[in-house]
């Protein structure tokens, strides 16, 4: 790449190669889908300092790391920006490790570049002038108002596209020394909530859910056994048991039966914990193919440590209240009907399964669990035994487990409850989206060091 080449003309070169590629540019633009056909690995993690970071490694094999924690418009700029890492800066060369580690608010010539690249790809020159052309008032200039809109037809942030406007192009209105200050006092996120009934949010991590690299719990290794221990933790809502405490305890059951200590603790929770941490562990590693019916197997392992488990595996018997359901469940007498024709349903979608996207499949898994939540088979235990079968069902294409923490249940049972009021499922897919991502910010920890 020619050395005097301006971050401008770079971003210009990748998008005629989407062009030539795909005839056409559509926006927003998916820079992960660009990154993936480079064949670069991509993952989130939890770093600190960092936006992001690209490594090849001594297999010549490239990887790139974002910062989860970020706002998704600002994950994708750090996509565009390790793009031009890779088409520009980073060593490729087997048995040699490079990389490059992008810190936050660098004022480093390569990362000013590969910043101003990232800005002029995601918001093309072409595009701009004919968003221009639309949006211009009757002074020349475009309205912050305008720019909330432009900002979400390009993905990017309202700050990134005040900025392209305003410097770029002299699109802006008024005094570029307060710029930041007017930002501000005009609030863009409340004026987004505002303006916009259907952000682009649901598309947006769709993209990078497409293009991420996934990989599969392995028990026999301290990061799943850890991470599978993390799950039950946060799964059962235990307070005072550590999340380390949870092999142990299943061992003892194992070894000492109803001999075992825990049978004298009065804790349901425990007692359910322990059930839950096995159906987990079989929903992990079983080989056996996956049905709805299924979900009698999995209510018995959630019961395998109650002392007297005569509901086990057994349907309800009795019409259920949901004091905090916005839907109420089904009548007992419709539930064997109504499960056995979403077992049909389901065998009938899995079947082509490989012609689904990841996240078209997790949009139709979600319909399955939602439908199976609404008719709330067992007295108890349907929460768990539902979140143990979406958990079977992502890895039938190889996505890796979710669970609910503490931070996030609130937005979980809202999600549901849009559902449930709006028949508004995206909400719920987002939210089981950012999971996987959390996920994999887990299991993919052993890829980056931070400094």
């Amino acid at each position: 790449m020619n050395g005097t080449i301006t971050p401008n003309e770079l971003a210009k070169h990748e998008l005629n190669k989407i062009k030539k590629k795909n005839g056409s540019i559509s926006f927003p633009i998916d820079p992960f889908n660009v990154l993936k056909d480079n064949e670069v690995v991509i993952s989130f993690s939890d770093f600190d300092d960092l936006e992001g970071i690209i490594i090849n490694d001594s297999d010549n094999v490239t990887v790139v790391g974002i910062n989860k924690n970020r706002p998704w418009t600002r994950q994708r700029f750090t996509a565009a920006h390790e793009l031009c890492h890779f088409v520009k800066d980073i060593k490729k060369a087997k048995n040699d490790i490079a990389q490059i580690q992008c810190f936050k608010n660098s004022n480093s010539s390569i990362e000013k570049f590969a910043d101003r690249f990232a800005a002029c790809f995601l918001m093309p020159d072409f595009k701009v002038k004919e968003l221009y052309n639309y949006y211009k008032n009757e002074n020349g200039y475009i309205s912050f108002e305008s720019i909330t809109y432009i900002a979400e037809y390009f993905g990017v942030s309202f700050q990134s596209c005040v900025f392209r406007l305003a410097y770029d192009f002299k699109f802006i209105e008024g005094d570029y020394d307060t710029l930041n200050d007017r930002i501000k006092k005009y609030k863009p996120e409340s004026k987004r909530k505002q303006f916009i009934k259907t952000t682009n949010d649901f598309l947006l991590i769709g993209n990078a859910i497409n293009s991420m690299s996934y990989c599969m719990i392995d028990l026999n290794s301290i990061t799943g056994i850890k991470f599978l221990n993390d799950y039950i933790y946060h799964d059962n809502r235990i307070e005072g048991i550590n999340e380390n405490d949870v092999p142990y305890i299943l061992t003892d059951l194992r070894y000492n039966g109803i001999k075992s200590k825990f049978f004298e603790i009065e804790d349901e929770g425990i007692v359910f914990t322990l059930g839950n941490y096995t159906m987990q562990k079989y929903v992990l590693t079983t080989k056996e193919s996956f049905s709805i019916n299924k979900c009698k197997k999995l209510h018995k392992l959630l019961y395998s440590y109650v002392p007297y488990p005569e509901y086990s595996g057994l349907y309800r018997t009795n019409d259920a209240v949901l004091l905090s359901g916005t839907i109420q469940p089904i009548s007992y007498s419709q539930i064997d009907d109504e499960l056995k024709k979403l077992d049909k349903e389901f065998d009938f979608f899995i079947k082509d399964i490989n012609k689904f996207s990841t996240s078209e499949y997790i949009e139709r898994v979600i319909y399955f669990i939602y439908r199976f939540i609404k008719i709330h088979p067992f007295s108890d235990g349907n929460g768990r035994v539902s979140r143990a079968m979406l958990n079977w069902m992502f890895r039938l294409k190889r996505i890796p487990p979710i669970y609910v923490d503490k931070e996030s249940k609130a937005e979980y049972l809202d999600a549901l409850s849009k559902i449930d009021v709006e028949n508004d499922y995206v909400p719920l897919i987002v939210f089981v989206e950012k999971r996987i991502i959390h996920s994999l910010s887990e299991l993919h920890n052993y890829l980056f060091f931070e400094e």
